[in-house]
């Protein structure tokens, strides 16, 4: 299999027999699944404020507790899944050279969710040291993971967006004029957005290589591409230590249980870890450009016959002249008539 580098090389050279910009149709379907975690390093307090919030809860350490409201150091790992399909739309530029017997991409721009959300599930467990609270008066006993209700989740927007060209090998189908099998590495980034009520809006993005192979076909007026594309993600690794907006929250008491603690916790991520799966079957069209199209509607009919006569004589350039010869006459007249749309 060529490397990375060598299908860049080929793509940069690459002169296209065939090709142009193919349109996801909506038939089949991508499955987006997979599970994000971070681990994040903070505090968390009682939102007791002399002046703004004096019945708030107070945060103290130990059994026993002190006074004030202090804060109380805790770890917490933020677990994001989800799993659904989805209908994709957008582009790609899809060129294949019969001669070098290569197929390259470029332009990929796939909304994954253009009408759809996907449910996401949203859980977080935290360890700390033993504290009480104040205004509800609890003891919260440290050293053992302890879940932290964080409620739904939805994942709002994904997209997949090339980063680099893409190339592979593009094999003739026996008995199918002009049809190849393709087998093409797309570099890209998946931006997803995920949203909740208690922690906001969540942009994460991921580098994938997206995986297409397919069978392309010529037809009368439209080309079609029906293709597999899958990528597969498993990393994990530090963060840069940006600290989190505090986020609010209302921490249900331990002894005794029944309550909930006002508390604010300020974190900042350390380290995050990644599992992303996507697997489709889809199928893009390429319009064909029709000889007499002037205006670009996809059919040769009486509006663009009278574009050709309304710009009749030299007209270098323009998109009347269909032939290319500088002037715009009975040629064109003769063309359009050969391709007109029934």
């Amino acid at each position: 299999m060529p490397s990375c580098f060598t299908l860049f090389a080929l793509s940069t050279v690459v002169s296209a027999a065939s090709g142009g910009e193919y349109l996801l149709t909506g038939e089949g379907s991508l499955t987006l699944s997979g599970v994000m975690s971070t681990t994040l390093e903070g505090t968390l307090i009682g939102d007791w404020d002399e002046e703004t919030n004096p019945n708030g809860t107070q945060t103290r350490p130990g059994v026993w507790g002190g006074s004030g409201n202090n804060p109380i150091p805790i770890s917490m790992t933020l677990t994001i899944a989800f799993d659904g399909d989805t209908s994709p739309r957008g582009p790609l530029d899809l060129s294949i050279d019969d001669e070098l017997g290569v197929a390259t991409i470029n332009g990929l721009a796939w909304d994954v969710l253009p009408e759809e959300v996907l449910p996401a599930t949203l859980t977080a467990t935290a360890l700390y040291e033993t504290f009480r609270s104040i205004n509800p008066d609890s003891l919260y006993p440290g050293g053992t993971p302890v879940d932290i209700p964080l409620g739904e989740a939805t994942a709002t927007a994904c997209t997949i967006t090339q980063s680099a060209a893409g190339a592979g090998p593009a094999t003739p189908l026996d008995g199918i004029p002009g049809a190849h099998h393709i087998v093409v590495a797309v570099p890209a980034l998946l931006d997803l957005l995920v949203s909740s009520e208690s922690l906001g809006e969540l942009p994460m993005q991921f580098p994938i290589v997206l995986q297409i192979e397919g069978d392309h076909y010529i037809g009368d007026a439209t080309d079609i591409l029906e293709m597999t594309a899958t990528s597969s993600l498993d990393e994990s690794g530090d963060l840069p230590p940006e600290p989190l907006p505090t986020i609010p929250m209302e921490l249900p008491t331990v002894l005794p249980p029944g309550d909930e603690a006002g508390v604010l916790l300020d974190l900042t991520p350390t380290t995050a870890a990644a599992t992303l799966d996507v697997a489709a079957e889809l199928t893009a069209a390429h319009q064909q450009s029709l000889p007499g199209d002037i205006n670009g509607d996809g059919m040769v009919n009486t509006d663009d016959l009278l574009a050709v006569l309304a710009a009749f004589g030299p007209c270098a350039g323009c998109p009347e002249d269909i032939d290319g010869d500088g002037t715009v006459g009975v040629n064109e007249v003769l063309i359009i008539i050969d391709n007109w749309s029934v």
